[in-house]
């Protein structure tokens, strides 16, 4: 199973353009005091360049994992890249 750590590295190696704007999707949501989940909820039903940034961030990990992390843990870690993009940690 992947730690933590496994998933930060490849979160800080995306090789893929439009993470940014993922986060700062996310990140704004999260300024205004929304939780987490909610942000990323909006983020993927809004269907537009983030989501599908995160759609193929996600395919493309695949292939970088052995044993895939739980998705609690990945999306634990995608808060965590949000949060500190946007200067909430």
């Amino acid at each position: 199973m992947a730690t933590k750590d496994d998933i930060r590295a490849v979160f800080a190696d995306p090789q893929l353009d439009g993470m940014d704007r993922l986060y700062d999707a996310i990140g704004a949501m999260l300024l205004d005091q929304a939780d987490f989940e909610r942000a990323y909820s909006l983020v993927i039903a809004a269907g537009d360049a983030p989501a599908t940034t995160w759609i193929r961030f996600c395919v493309q990990c695949a292939k970088r994992f052995e044993d895939p992390p739980k998705e609690s843990e990945f999306l634990a870690v995608l808060e965590e890249f949000c949060r500190k993009h946007v200067g909430l940690d």
